[in-house]
């Protein structure tokens, strides 16, 4: 048995180019069900896409707008589940799930392979 964590880690692009995809379906998701400024952060994920095709060679300038962009798409989730519940809004669950939920694991996600990835980049 290895006592080395990091045999069992996956790769940080695994989690980059994973938390990128999964926020631009969350964010979209999220966007057809509350109809509200949801667009903002599709754009944002859409433009995450870009920052991930160049930290996937190393590029640590493109690591930290990673890093910028999965924590405006979780501060914003965590917003959209304190506007979800609050007193008074006819929400379901789904409206949870769909507009905080996803958004939120899907960041946390990307987040955690950018700060990987900007480990591991080399210095250009």
């Amino acid at each position: 048995m290895s006592a080395n964590v990091a045999w069992r880690m996956p790769a940080w692009r695994n989690l980059v180019w994973f938390g990128v995809v999964a926020s631009v379906i969350a964010w979209a998701l999220a966007w057809s069900t509350g109809q509200s400024a949801a667009v903002v952060m599709v754009f944002i994920a859409l433009a995450s896409v870009l920052f991930a095709y160049k930290a996937a060679v190393g590029m640590r300038i493109a690591l930290v707008g990673l890093m910028v962009a999965g924590m405006a798409m979780f501060l914003a989730s965590v917003y959209f589940m304190f506007w979800v519940l609050l007193p008074g809004q006819q929400a379901s669950a789904f409206d949870l799930v769909a507009l905080s939920v996803l958004p939120m694991v899907a960041s946390a996600v990307l987040l955690v392979g950018a700060f990987a990835g900007y480990r591991h980049a080399t210095a250009s």
